[in-house]
């Protein structure tokens, strides 16, 4: 159905309200399709995070049992050289 046939069948009062409904209606489902693209590539991101994460913690845990060697060390050169 065309624009005039609606006016003509509807009046304009009508026709214009129809009209906002169906762009509120094309609006609404164009923004709910991008909103879940949208939160897939969040999801995809938030677990290379988490996986980044994860390593970036192994590797905070090799430093703290590298820490604590060189602590020791540090520790038996001082009793070493307080003797």
């Amino acid at each position: 159905m065309d624009i005039n046939n609606l006016i003509q069948n509807f009046g304009f009062p009508v026709s214009c309200v129809i009209g906002c409904g169906w762009f509120i209606y094309k609006m609404y489902f164009n923004s709910t399709e991008e909103n879940k693209k949208r939160e897939e590539r969040n999801y995809e991101m938030l677990g290379r995070f988490q996986t980044s994460i994860d390593k970036f913690a192994d590797v905070l845990e090799g430093y703290e049992q590298k820490l604590t060697v060189i602590e020791r060390d540090v520790k038996d050169i001082k009793d070493v050289v307080n003797k």
